[in-house]
């Protein structure tokens, strides 16, 4: 959904939004479905803060604009759910068990995913996390 302006919202720790882990590269599916309570370099985010209740007690909006600005991409709803579906149809068995799952678990909680593209030259593998954490305040507002 190219040009939209909806707003997404992020349920975290009081403390500040849980910083991705930057060395981890993972697709789509393997995010939603299995990165539940795990860090990866997406951030999910959704359309309805009543949905995503589960994720922390601070409600907090995903400042689109200064993210966009950045050069992060913002994975709207639809465009996330229409990849999965393409997943779903045309890969491997495994593949394909995962991506419905994640349609379900996406559409349920009108997720989106933020994917952070930071320049981590002269950053330390072993400092991803903390300087992702440092990095991603800046693009949400507490709500």
């Amino acid at each position: 959904m190219a040009g939209s302006t909806a707003d997404y919202f992020r349920r975290d720790q009081e403390r500040g939004v849980t910083a991705p882990d930057l060395s981890k590269d993972c697709g789509f599916s393997d995010h939603v479905v299995r990165a539940r309570g795990k860090r990866t370099r997406f951030t999910s985010v959704s359309l309805d803060k009543t949905k995503i209740d589960d994720f922390g007690p601070a409600l907090y909006l995903a400042l689109r604009s200064a993210m966009t600005t950045d050069g992060h991409s913002l994975i709207e709803h639809s465009d996330l759910v229409a990849a999965l579906r393409t997943s779903a149809a045309s890969s491997d068995k495994a593949e394909r068990v995962k991506a419905v799952q994640a349609i379900r678990y996406a559409q349920r909680r009108k997720e989106g995913l933020i994917d952070w593209r930071f320049n981590l030259e002269g950053i330390e593998r072993r400092d991803y996390v903390l300087f992702g954490y440092n990095q991603i305040q800046k693009y949400f507002s507490r709500v």
